[in-house]
């Protein structure tokens, strides 16, 4: 009763002085023992010291004979108290606190044996191993594992021979916890026992982390036995195979994987089998890694492609190539995707022909593996696929890739696609080229409907030009230099120097306008002028237009691609027909095309110059007396003076390309300043 009053009147000291004060109070207290331990750590749970203040006291309240109060402590429902006593423990008693903790071990709860174990970690050494060991024999499972994981972190060769023994427990956690310390372990003389486990283990878990183990010890002998795994029904032991045969294998394993995989109806051994190979990278496997470019399994097929990437080999190429004519689309997928990724040059005639493959994706990758090579040659074939819904978007990227004057006019043509997709492709790609010449067309983007291609532009030409740009400031620089019909020149591609391309060059003449302003006055010979350009641009624009240029009368058009100037022709034909059906007699348009197809020399403003053009000139303006009549054409009168689309030779043999277009022969022409006698054709509605 007393000692009870002594204790509660010590306590009642200690809350109302300072902790630096208290060193007395505590000694004091230090004289009752269990007691006042208790009295403190229960003054601690009520709220009336702070964790800081009880670790100091604490510490100064033990002393060596307390070892045991302490250790029962460890297992306290606080956790400031289970760690001021770890700390307490390993700073002032130090190993010798080890055989208690050992004890803790065996008899403890839970939270006493996880801290008792955190310290014997710290502290133990070969000779506490010894002491633990007797507990493997006489704990039950939980004792077991927490030995394991003990004398597993202390480490060594009596720890590593204990651990071993228990490989083959009945217990299941005992196994795993065994196998779990020998891998952080990580000893070369676990090898063997691990590989004798592993031969009659069932469990999947266990065998997984007996793999990882084997893969972490990197003993190439364990790979040949670990490879025959890659059948095992569980997926998770196949992939821990994979895993660990890749740290551990050389090239003496090719042989039996090859073996495994060669004739295997089981997909997931060839599935394992291939990515070991993937790896190893020996030649030896390429025949089976093409065969695995047949297999039925697309995953097989990927890793195949993947594999035989990384070897190089004879004959491979031609190999690969030789299933560009399978009959199974997929074979065929997997070697053009080989082919974009390993570019070679013998396979640009093989690629030009699978861009007309039944296969959508065969023609995809066969775009982009030719946009790989960077052969010019390829230009005129890959953009006939941009009319392909399919793989249309695919085209500008492959342009940029190859590069030079020819893409860069296709790209810029395609920034007036409807496909926004299409749009944002090509605009991406000249911004990858960095042409300087082609900043005015990307800076006409900021006014695209689309506003990640609006961004895009900004971002290109601030690269471009090292300096950010408002949209506003270079659309009011557009506005002033608006496509009118002055003698404005409009080129998507202005080059530094003169160039050659070849285009489809359109002449579109507004009919007998001389005598409109004769007779009803220039004003109104502008209003019939300025109707024609309403009409105009936005057909044009729609079309792919290239290049524009006012003649007074009309307009000098050139267009990448054949198809798109008979559309225009067709398009601005119709488009005037149903104008004038709303309009008096006197305000009706007629006009004149003239469509040829040939190079065009193009100056450092874009003027499109050379002969090719001046034939087009030539050709508008031809008159039914001018007909030398031949075989099959038409008489002087039946040639139409107006509202006619007349074609050249070049133009008319390229119709049969051309869906949707007809001509009809109209004879033979002389064309001044021009050599020989010209084949003339008139367009025909189909």
């Amino acid at each position: 009763m007393f000692e009870s009053f002594k204790i509660k009147k010590l306590i009642s000291q200690i809350i109302a002085t300072s902790r630096d004060n208290n060193s007395g109070n505590i000694k004091a207290l230090r004289l009752f023992g269990p007691d006042g331990l208790a009295a403190l750590i229960e003054m601690y749970r009520k709220g009336k010291i702070l964790a800081p203040d009880l670790g100091s006291y604490l510490n100064t309240f033990y002393e060596h004979h307390f070892l045991e109060l302490y250790t029962e402590l460890l297992g306290d429902p606080k956790e400031d108290v289970r760690k001021i006593c770890k700390g307490i423990i390993e700073k002032r008693t130090g190993v010798s606190s080890i055989p208690s903790l050992i004890e803790v071990i065996s008899d403890g709860n839970f939270l006493q044996k996880r801290a008792a174990s955190d310290l014997i970690k710290k502290m133990g050494g070969p000779a506490t191993v010894a002491k633990l060991t007797p507990l493997l024999e006489s704990g039950g499972r939980d004792v077991k594992a927490a030995v394991i994981e003990i004398i597993g972190a202390i480490g060594g060769a009596k720890a590593s021979a204990e651990i071993i023994k228990l490989l083959t427990s009945n217990d299941y956690w005992v196994r795993k916890k065994a196998v779990d310390s020998l891998c952080k372990l990580k000893d070369p003389s676990s090898v063997r026992p691990l590989m004798a486990q592993l031969e009659v283990e069932r469990d999947p878990k266990i065998k997984s982390v007996i793999i990882a183990t084997l893969g972490e010890l990197g003993d190439p002998e364990s790979a040949r036995k670990l490879v025959r795994l890659i059948s095992d029904d569980d997926i998770v032991v196949r992939q821990m195979v994979i895993e660990a045969v890749e740290k551990t294998a050389d090239t003496s394993i090719v042989d039996d994987v090859i073996y495994l995989v060669k004739d295997s109806g089981d997909v997931n051994v060839r599935r394992a089998g291939v990515e070991i190979l993937q790896n190893i990278k020996d030649p030896k496997a390429t025949a089976v890694l093409i065969k695995g470019m047949r297999d039925s399994d697309w995953w097989v097929r990927e890793i195949s492609t993947d594999a035989l990437t990384t070897m190089k080999s004879e004959d491979l190429t031609s190999k690969i190539q030789e299933l560009f004519k399978s009959d199974d689309e997929n074979v065929r997928r997997a070697a053009v995707e080989f082919f974009k990724r390993m570019p070679d040059e013998s396979t640009f005639e093989p690629l030009l022909t699978l861009l007309k493959d039944d296969d959508w994706w065969v023609r995809e990758k066969a775009v982009e593996a030719l946009g790989e090579l960077k052969d010019e040659r390829a230009v005129d074939e890959i953009i006939l696929l941009i009319d392909d819904p399919d793989v249309r978007w695919v085209v500008p990227k492959a342009l940029a890739n190859i590069g030079g004057l020819k893409s860069i006019t296709f790209l810029t043509d395609f920034l007036q696609d409807p496909d926004r997709a299409v749009r944002l492709a090509a605009l991406e790609g000249l911004g990858r080229i960095k042409d300087k010449n082609t900043l005015k067309t990307i800076k006409a983007c900021v006014k695209d409907s689309d506003s990640d291609i609006r961004n895009k532009a900004l971002e290109i030409i601030k690269e471009m030009t090292g300096r950010a740009v408002k949209a506003s400031d270079i659309i009011a620089e557009q506005e002033r230099q608006e496509w009118s019909g002055g003698s404005t020149v409009m080129s998507a591609y202005v080059p530094d120097k003169p160039q050659i391309l070849v285009e489809a060059i359109l002449v579109l003449d507004l009919c007998n306008s001389t005598e409109i302003g004769v007779n009803f006055g220039d004003d109104f010979a502008l209003k019939i002028t300025s109707r024609l350009v309403e009409l105009t641009k936005p057909i044009a624009t729609r079309h792919r237009v290239r290049f524009t240029k006012s003649t007074g009368d009309g307009y000098l058009m050139t267009f990448g691609e054949l198809k798109g100037s008979l559309e225009f022709a067709k398009a601005i034909s119709i488009a005037i027909t149903q104008s004038n059906s709303k309009v008096p007699a006197n305000e009706m348009i007629d006009i004149r095309i003239a469509i040829n197809f040939g190079e065009t020399r193009v100056d450092t403003k874009g003027d499109r110059l050379g002969t090719a053009v001046n034939k087009t000139f030539r050709v508008e303006g031809l008159k039914g007396e001018d007909i030398i009549e031949d075989e099959g054409g038409m008489t002087p009168d039946e040639l139409p003076a107006v509202n006619r689309t007349l074609i050249t030779e070049a133009v008319h043999e390229a119709l049969d390309k051309c869906d949707g277009f007809l001509s009809k022969y109209v004879g033979l022409f002389d064309l001044k300043g021009i050599s020989g006698r010209h084949r003339i054709y008139q367009m025909v509605s189909d």
